[in-house]
């Protein structure tokens, strides 16, 4: 009997296993990359002003996001102290409560081996363990979307009240994550279900009873909303509702545009490098006609990647909900594929992670701020190992998707154990910190890096023209730092106001270059 047959053992080595991956580093990285900054900095703001309904951010109000992933980085910054550790640590708690939920429910639709295995390549899926590391609002909407719908298909086939209402509470909360998107994407993705099982019927409609399911999800997340809109005067609304939804979704917004098939592309990258599996439609598509899982696990798949094709503006990080219910159908179709072309697969995966090390390579090299680290590169030849080991124990049932599996977990602990540190050590904050005196005057002029905010665990003052600088410069006589990007400025304003420029360092992965300037 293979160990995942027996329920209480694989939920344990599931539990381990995603929680030593998502929460693998958290604590050796500083919070840099512009949203981690803003949603932590965000979360200690409330805290220490004990507001529960104005997300602020240096001061500012901070209309992007809701407040649910606001609300656990308070709770967990008042256990821990403020910290990156504590900024992340619900991000993979999250994330480990979605792999166990897809194993939980799914198995009883598809049995413990493709349930299992679903949620272990989950697991070691690359771009879904980065984003439960970090400290922003998708792993927790990923977490409540997937309750979501696993409550929905649970109510549908087995028509008990308790998962009617697991349901829509689920999806009221997946608002507070991260707005309506919540209700869209699962109600989109029942309305494609009941159409592709022809049961898109007013008797099942009736039994779903979206009209009173949807009043009590709005219960559950209009209340903040109403709140916030109250304590800022409508400005809260009119941020996050307008601008952060629908200007989204109908425009491009900082620059993250593309065209259409932008959103597939993401998808196909971000599924690596099992996404070969998916390629074999005659099983995908004979498998789904077989089992009313796989055809709603396709169907929310389908909407949610449709959606984010339409929408103006495209990112990475939008898609990440499909994959539990991507990795379901993977997990059947990589046990459904015929031994020859699992070979042809294997060696496409092998193909792919033999290249990814070469690219990784000229991605450091070409990089002028971590060229020097491009030693690191070598780290990506253990997904290849992996494929090796694989392609030589392809007849073997599981020996060939272990070693893939885990070749790939692996490249994950050591990606933040020993790869990301390295690399967060060049990173204008971490570098440029140590130049602060304590309890030395800071200002920032225009833009600035939003991680200083978080690593000053203070507001920064926030200039914006040359009159308020002359101004700040005159107030303060006995000096401070100005903390600046590069701009067409900088050089007028160190002539002009006789600024010695202390450190210049350009940010990581980015093209501005952050100024430290004293005066």
């Amino acid at each position: 009997m293979q160990f995942f047959e027996n329920r209480g053992l694989s939920v344990l080595i599931l539990f381990i296993v995603s929680f030593l991956c998502f929460s693998s580093g958290i604590n050796l990285t500083d919070i840099y990359f512009l949203d981690e900054a803003k949603n932590a900095v965000a979360g200690r703001e409330m805290l220490g002003r004990s507001s529960l309904f104005v997300p602020t951010f240096n001061g500012v109000l901070r209309g992007d996001k809701p407040p649910f992933h606001y609300f656990m980085m308070m709770i967990s910054y008042s256990v821990f102290g403020v910290s990156p550790f504590s900024a992340r640590i619900f991000s993979a708690v999250f994330g480990m409560m979605t792999v166990l939920c897809l194993y939980l429910f799914s198995r009883k639709y598809i049995g413990n081996k493709y349930a299992f295995f679903s949620s272990l390549l989950l697991i070691s899926s690359l771009h879904f363990t980065i984003q439960m590391h970090w400290s922003v609002p998708d792993p927790y909407f990923v977490f409540f979307t997937t309750l979501s719908g696993l409550s929905f298909i649970h109510f549908y086939t087995e028509n008990k009240r308790i998962w009617w209402w697991m349901f829509y509470i689920s999806l009221g909360i997946s608002v507070l994550c991260k707005g309506p998107a919540g209700i869209i994407l699962i109600g989109f993705g029942i309305f494609v279900f009941l159409l592709l099982n022809n049961d898109f019927k007013w008797k099942t409609i009736m039994r779903i009873n979206p009209f009173l399911g949807i009043f009590i999800s709005l219960l559950i997340c209009i209340p903040w909303f109403w709140v916030a809109h109250n304590q800022t005067k409508g400005a809260f609304t009119e941020l996050f509702f307008f601008r952060h939804n629908i200007e989204r979704f109908t425009g491009e917004m900082e620059g993250h545009g593309g065209l259409f098939l932008l959103t597939l592309v993401f998808v196909i990258l971000g599924l690596l490098p099992y996404v070969f599996f998916l390629f074999n439609y005659r099983v995908l598509r004979d498998e789904i006609k077989k089992n009313v899982f796989l055809l709603f696990s396709f169907s929310i798949s389908v909407a949610i990647i449709m959606f984010f094709m339409f929408s103006g503006t495209k990112l990475p990080n939008y898609t990440v909900p499909s994959y539990p219910w991507l990795y379901i159908l993977i997990s059947v179709c990589i046990f459904k594929t015929s031994k020859k072309l699992r070979k042809q697969y294997l060696i496409a995966i092998l193909v792919f992670t033999i290249l990814l090390p070469i690219a990784v390579f000229i991605g450091i090299k070409a990089d002028k701020v971590i060229y020097d680290l491009e030693f690191l590169s070598i780290f990506f030849l253990i997904p290849t190992l992996g494929s090796v080991y694989a392609l030589f124990n392809r007849n073997s049932e599981f020996k060939w998707i272990y070693g893939v599996a885990f070749s790939w977990i692996t490249m994950g602990l050591v990606l933040y154990y020993i790869i990301f540190p390295k690399v967060d050590a060049y990173n204008p904050v971490a570098k440029t910190y140590s130049l602060f005196k304590q309890n030395e005057t800071i200002v920032g002029y225009q833009l600035f890096n939003s991680a200083y905010v978080f690593k000053f665990k203070k507001v920064i003052p926030v200039i914006q023209n040359e009159q308020e600088l002359k101004s700040f410069i005159e107030k303060n006589p006995k000096g401070g730092k100005i903390i600046t990007r590069f701009n067409d400025e900088t050089k007028k304003l160190k002539e002009k106001f006789q600024l010695k420029e202390v450190a210049k360092e350009k940010d990581l992965f980015e093209n501005p270059t952050t100024y430290i300037l004293e005066f």
